[in-house]
């Protein structure tokens, strides 16, 4: 009697431990400059629009408010792409739209344009930072405990954001001004961001490393619940205490995010 013998990820069609963690490290990568670049940035950048620019603080934190809001509504459409396309053609795009629009930050004149930017930028976010990554994350890792552990090591890895970029952020200003600033930001958007997401599996990673007339490797089993209607969960009171704990939370830790550093500077 002759036993198996095991076969490789690359035989089996799965994709190896060594290619999911590499994958990892490059979300690691391009979160930590998108996160550091869309978001926490623009604190840094607030008081001297305000001063140069001469609009009000209002106003100013009304375009990122509006891009926060569409990068949720924007999120649904994400979502599906992931699921049919895969995150490469998505993520890449979206840094390379997402660079365009913050030089186009750097030499924006008019308040009507500012906000347009800040709307295109709303969208990118939804296509670039932590949930286009996360859902690449879950559909790679098979084992549930691996797939918890990367999801882990990249948000704290990304969660460096912000200690990064601030500082950054606030030295090129005071050596460049605001304008030349954000064009050196929008430059480091290119190697740490849109190269890496280029290298992004273009497809879901069941067809991938699969020889010609193979079989897609079976997904693995979850023990998620059924899937539920979309008018049972909107008459379901957990969803809405749900929604209404992340708004707060949202909404607390952003305003701090936003306001910090005027806020800071100005005492």
């Amino acid at each position: 009697m002759i036993s198996k013998l095991p076969t490789s990820p690359r035989a089996s069609g799965r994709p190896g431990p060594r290619r999911g963690w590499l994958l990892v490290a490059t979300l690691a990568v391009t979160e930590t400059t998108s996160y550091g670049v869309l978001t926490y940035a623009f604190g840094v950048f607030l008081l001297p629009m305000q001063h140069d620019l001469g609009w009000s603080r209002t106003a100013l934190t009304g375009a990122y408010s509006l891009a926060i809001i569409l990068s949720g509504v924007a999120a649904i459409p994400v979502g599906r792409w992931l699921d049919r396309h895969g995150a490469r053609a998505l993520m890449t795009a979206g840094s390379v739209a997402a660079t365009a629009l913050v030089l186009a930050w750097a030499h924006v004149t008019d308040l009507g344009a500012f906000y347009a930017i800040w709307a295109g930028i709303g969208v990118v976010m939804a296509a670039v930072l932590y949930e286009p990554a996360f859902a690449v994350i879950a559909s790679w890792f098979r084992d549930s405990a691996e797939r918890t552990r990367a999801l882990l090591a990249l948000t704290v890895v990304a969660g460096f954001a912000s200690v990064i970029y601030v500082p950054l952020a606030g030295w090129l200003v005071q050596t460049q001004g605001w304008r030349d600033a954000l064009v050196a930001l929008a430059v480091l958007l290119v190697p740490l961001t849109v190269l890496p997401n280029a290298t992004l599996p273009g497809r879901r990673p069941d067809h991938l490393q699969r020889q010609p007339g193979q079989e897609p490797a079976t997904p693995p089993a979850t023990s998620r619940p059924d899937d539920v209607p979309l008018d049972r969960a909107l008459r379901d009171q957990t969803l809405w205490w749900l929604a209404a704990g992340f708004f707060a939370a949202t909404l607390a830790t952003s305003t701090v995010t936003v306001h910090l550093v005027a806020y800071l500077r100005e005492q």
